[in-house]
């Protein structure tokens, strides 16, 4: 176990360093609000997107998913290359990155072009993966070992509420600027942001540091560590369950109760929705409850989701089974705030980058393949009941691997 460094306050914290931590969220929050509006923004306006372009559904749905791929394919990259530069100044340039991307988003569907629009969206994507690890990096760093799971459960908990943002705000938005105009909108105030978190970081002293690069022996510690391989498994484990009721919930309540996509979709949305409070609320029971502890949150999430995914299945009126579904998205997102603190535990602070970007990568995985197999699964049975075997299966995995789990947290972060 490697002991996250420490330092005493300087003058920046004695004159204001609290009120500078809580800015510094505030802003790593909004920056994240407008990063999720623009990832999710084509989902809110796809029909307009197939019309316009001509394309299919399939090729409509990718257009969403580009950014995870790229964030995919250059996750452990990225988390080497922060490890070794200043986290602080690639906030603005990450930015930059997201703003070039989505103005090529507008040039692509002005001019008709499908290829260039992917290609923006995986340029995109770079910049928005870089922003996502940076901003957690941020949050851990800034705040002091007894407040780090909750600085960080806050300042992800702005992406659920940039998806209500985007699905509510790009369709409005159409009316000003014409959809291709939306992406640029959500780029250029990520890139306002951005600079608005680089002076906020820039006031308080960082409790979380290092003055080396990691080294190649470093990353393969880390590649080695038993306890960031579980954390991995966890977080595969909890975003699945999470993307299992997310993505296939609509239809199911559609069928199951004869209503429109629309309304199952807008009872659906309350599933993410609560992540705005959950996730800090995760953090904040492990780091003020429970004495820094982070397996027993981990442990509640699984355990309360997967009673909750049996409760769903035995829901006979569509009342009782969505109150379920909004119980299911208090449950799993308790936890998710705590993968990317307790991963960042277990490393050196040198690794923190390498062990965020894991995470992430796990995190990504977790929510491409989970919606495929639960797809797979409905077509074998020709039933969508196999949906609660699944989420039924995948907590009891992930309550089976937290009891494997060292802890991270709790005397261990301080000893």
């Amino acid at each position: 176990m490697y002991i996250l460094a420490t330092r005493p306050s300087d003058t920046r914290d004695s004159a204001g360093g609290s009120a500078w931590r809580i800015v510094t969220i505030a802003t790593g929050w909004l920056l994240l609000l407008f990063v999720g509006a623009y990832l999710i923004a084509p989902a809110s306006i796809l029909s307009l997107v197939m019309s316009d372009l001509d394309i299919t559904e399939a090729t409509a749905a990718a257009l969403v998913s580009m950014p995870q791929v790229a964030a995919t394919v250059i996750g452990i990259p990225v988390g080497l290359y922060l490890d070794r530069v200043e986290t602080r100044v690639t906030v603005p340039a990450a930015a930059a990155v997201l703003l070039v991307g989505s103005v090529g988003d507008w040039f692509a569907g002005s001019t008709g072009s499908v290829s260039l629009l992917i290609a923006s969206r995986l340029v995109a994507g770079i910049g928005m993966f870089v922003l996502w690890v940076v901003s957690i990096n941020l949050a851990s760093s800034t705040f002091p070992a007894h407040r780090r799971a909750t600085a960080t459960s806050v300042i992800i908990s702005g992406y659920p509420a940039g998806y209500a943002l985007g699905q509510l705000g790009a369709p409005r938005l159409v009316g000003v600027v014409d959809w291709p105009g939306v992406f640029p909108v959500f780029g250029t105030a990520v890139l306002v942001m951005s600079f608005a978190l680089y002076i906020a970081v820039g006031q308080v002293s960082r409790f979380q540091t290092s003055s080396d690069p990691i080294s190649v022996t470093g990353f393969k510690r880390v590649l080695r560590n038993r306890n960031v391989w579980t954390v991995i498994v966890v977080t595969i484990l909890g975003y699945s369950l999470y993307m299992v009721f997310n993505s296939w919930m609509p239809t199911y309540i559609s069928r199951r109760f004869s209503v429109s996509l629309a309304e199952s979709g807008a009872f659906v949305a309350l599933f993410p929705a609560v992540g705005i409070l959950a996730r800090p609320t995760g953090g904040w029971l492990s780091d003020t409850v429970l004495a820094q502890r982070r397996r027993p949150v981990f442990a509640a999430s699984f355990v309360g989701a997967t009673v909750v995914a049996v409760t769903m299945f035995y829901s006979t009126t569509i009342t009782v089974l969505v109150v379920m579904l909004v119980l299911a998205g208090v449950f799993i997102q308790l936890q998710i705030g705590l993968m990317y603190q307790s991963i960042q535990e277990f490393v050196e602070p040198s690794a923190a980058g390498t062990a965020v970007s894991l995470a992430s990568v796990a995190g990504w995985l977790g929510s491409f393949v989970a919606p495929v197999v639960a797809g797979e699964l409905v077509a074998t049975a020709g039933t969508y009941t196999v949906l609660f075997a699944l989420a039924v299966g995948l907590g009891v995995m992930g309550m089976f691997t937290v009891w494997q789990m060292a802890e991270s947290g709790g005397a261990r972060a301080t000893a």
